[in-house]
């Protein structure tokens, strides 16, 4: 028995008062004998027996209520300790299913997992020795239990070496699989024992309980039994990275790249001054702090410069709470090597400012580009080694020769990317026929908005009209950066056909003049890319030369061009999908290595992509080759639903299953309630009306 307010049993000691009165009142007469009233006293006896009984039910009563009311007000319960698995409906085939999720892995000191553990060892020694069972381990990836047996030792090893995964559990998918497993039992009752901690991501309420087939084949429900491995929290507060994004951030340097993350708190309570870093090779290069609302969610831009290109692995991460693992993200970052453009001035001139190639220039010099320009006449350009360069720029340049041209082919088709850009020295004609092959777009004719000379002209020159904002050449430019681009002014301009891109190709227009004409050309051709500038970069067919975004808006180009502007990490595949790997044929990926050095499954199809998984933990992957040499690295991510970590009511669960079939076991078994001080206070009630009764006779 048990006590709500076991202080309150002090006030039981008030049941000695009427014994007390009683004992003081009781008095011994002296017998003195008189015959007269012998007669009377015959008859007195009979009524002193009634008058002894009547004061004795009284003593009685006021003893029951002084004793019941302060025991009532204590709230006694009698608590009777039932196992998880006992029934009232005989032996039952058993199937434990142990929720393995991330989420398992919370820990206020000891994680939900190894309670969990210990419950599902509980609910095995609460079987009869004639039940048989099974246990399902419940994670991202399950499969099918054997039929039940009653080795239990088998089944104890079997709980001793299990381990919470990485990835998120469907506890109805499990328990379908454990009830079809219990169907291979002969014995007629089956029962479920389910053991999780209940968040809202582990079990989907909207789908039906499981059901087993009957004796007749009917579909009948089997008993459920819920083990709750939180032990009845209301909450399990958490936060955790949920995205992660980088940018190349050009603003700051070469190599230098912007980490946008975004953190969220799955808590009521609202966190300040929480620590962001960023580690590089296992180094914190940057630091920041965060607020956030309970419930909220907020982002945090971290930059690093780089010091030399190549392939960089880190995280992001935030102070470590209850749930440590989804509080850091990694990734993989192929910084760019230097890159070199070579600038073919196509109209050069002994006046700086009225050289062709000046603006460019400068754009490509200044403190903070990603690129390092040489620059060369139209004759000394083609006889350089166009593979050293990674960008080559034709400035108002008149059409190659028919070899030149060819050069410029196979340096595209080899991974090379050029930058045309248009004036008077370009030929329409004969730079399709020369170049055809390599142009997004065949060119047309040349177009005047009006002659510069004019005194309206600038009103009357063609403006930007739209520019595709998403794309990672422009992404900078909204706000101030937005008006300076699209109030540039073109007097002339080269328009190109309207002829669609060829299958397979890349090509799009990324920016279009009021009239519709294309001003930004780009297409894929090969390994490389070409874009095409339909005006002059220089100050001879409009001013975009001299306006704010032409030294930003370059060199986005030539990084776009080069690569650097691509989405850096390429594969970020979630914990339990399998990812395609691309690499090239030679040399064949051997094995892929997780973060903590296991090797992760392998498939491949002839002439198809390497299959890597399922990935079972997040990180950092490699894959080598046959000796060893790390081929490519990716870095797998969490399930941001995991994270959330907010609790299933338990009058939900029950509505769910059902009053008759669902029974909440935790700790060592379940523990039946019998409250009877309800029934002390009708008691006591009863007893002073009874009272009040004989005190009035």
């Amino acid at each position: 028995m048990t006590f709500a307010n076991p202080w309150l049993l002090l006030g039981a000691s008030a049941a000695l008062v009427p014994l007390l009165v009683h004992l003081f009142d009781r008095r011994r007469p002296r017998p003195h004998p008189f015959g007269a009233i012998s007669f009377v006293l015959r008859s007195q006896r009979r009524t002193a027996s009634r008058l002894k009984l009547k004061r004795l039910i009284l003593y009685c009563l006021r003893t029951l209520i002084l004793l019941a009311l302060p025991v009532a007000l204590a709230r006694p319960e009698w608590r009777r300790e039932v196992g998880a698995s006992a029934s009232a409906r005989g032996p039952a085939a058993t199937s434990i299913v142990l929720d393995s999720s991330l989420s398992m892995r919370w820990s206020d000191g000891k994680s939900l997992f190894l309670r969990g553990r210990e419950e599902a060892r509980e609910a095995l020694r609460d079987l009869l020795p004639e039940e048989p069972a099974n246990v399902v381990l419940c994670g991202p990836l399950v499969s099918p239990p054997p039929p039940p047996t009653s080795d239990r030792a088998q089944l104890r090893a079997q709980l001793d070496e299990a381990e919470p995964s990485y990835g998120p559990s469907d506890l109805v998918r499990c328990m379908e699989l454990g009830a079809r497993s219990l169907e291979e039992s002969p014995l007629p009752s089956k029962r479920l024992v389910v053991i999780s901690d209940f968040t809202q991501g582990s079990l989907r309420l909207e789908a039906p309980p499981p059901t087993v087939a009957g004796p007749k084949g009917e579909r009948i429900r089997p008993e459920v039994v819920l083990r709750d491995a939180a032990r009845g929290e209301q909450a399990l507060p958490n936060r955790a990275v949920v995205d992660l994004k980088v940018e190349p951030a050009l603003q700051v340097g070469p190599r230098a790249f912007q980490f946008t993350f975004t953190v969220r708190n799955f808590s009521s309570e609202p966190v300040k001054d929480l620590e962001a870093s960023l580690k590089v090779e296992g180094q914190v290069v940057a630091k920041g702090f965060l607020d956030i609302s309970g419930g909220g969610t907020a982002q945090k831009s971290l930059t690093h410069r780089f010091d030399s290109g190549g392939l960089f692995t880190g995280e992001v991460s935030i102070s470590a709470d209850a749930l440590a693992e989804d509080d850091r993200r990694a990734f993989v970052l192929n910084a760019p090597k230097e890159l070199r453009a070579l600038v073919v001035n196509g109209s050069p001139s002994t006046v700086r400012y009225r050289d062709e190639a000046f603006f460019v220039e400068a754009a490509l010099t200044a403190p903070g580009s990603p690129l390092h320009a040489a620059v060369r006449d139209v004759d000394s350009a083609f006889r350089e080694d166009f593979s050293s360069y990674q960008v080559v720029l034709l400035l108002n340049v008149p059409a190659p020769t028919k070899e030149q041209s060819e050069r410029l082919g196979e340096y595209v088709r080899q991974g090379g990317s050029l930058f045309l850009s248009m004036g008077d020295n370009v030929a329409p004609e004969t730079y399709n026929q020369r170049l055809g092959a390599v142009l997004p777009r065949r060119l047309r004719d040349v177009k005047t908005s009006v002659d510069p000379s004019e005194l309206d002209a600038a009103a009357r020159a063609a403006k930007l009209a739209n520019f595709s904002s998403e794309h990672p050449v422009f992404t900078p430019f909204t706000g101030r950066a937005r008006e300076g681009l699209m109030s540039s002014r073109f007097y002339r301009y080269v328009l190109l056909e309207a002829e669609a891109v060829q299958k397979g190709e890349i090509g799009a227009v990324l920016a279009t003049l009021e009239d519709g004409a294309p001003a930004v050309a780009v297409a894929a051709r090969g390994r490389g890319r070409v874009m095409l500038f339909t005006s002059t970069v220089d100050r001879d067919w409009g001013d975009f030369a001299i306006r704010t975004s032409f030294l930003p808006l370059m060199q986005r180009f030539c990084a776009f061009l080069a690569g650097s502007l691509d989405e850096r990490e390429e594969h970020r595949p979630r914990v339990g999908e399998t990812l395609s790997l691309r690499l090239p044929k030679e040399p064949e990926v051997e094995r892929v290595a997780s973060p903590s050095g296991g090797e992760v499954p392998l498939s491949s199809e002839p002439d198809g992509p390497v299959q890597v998984g399922p990935i079972a933990e997040p990180g950092v992957h490699t894959a080598f080759d046959s000796s060893g040499r790390p081929l490519a690295a990716f870095a797998a991510v969490l399930d941001p639903s995991e994270s959330d970590l907010t609790r299933i009511r338990r009058e939900e669960l029950t509505q769910h299953f059902g009053e008759d079939t669902v029974r909440t076991a935790g700790g060592q078994g379940a523990e039946r309630k019998a409250p009877f001080w309800t029934w002390l206070i009708v008691a006591a009630a009863a007893a002073f009306l009874l009272e009040g009764v004989l005190l009035r006779r």
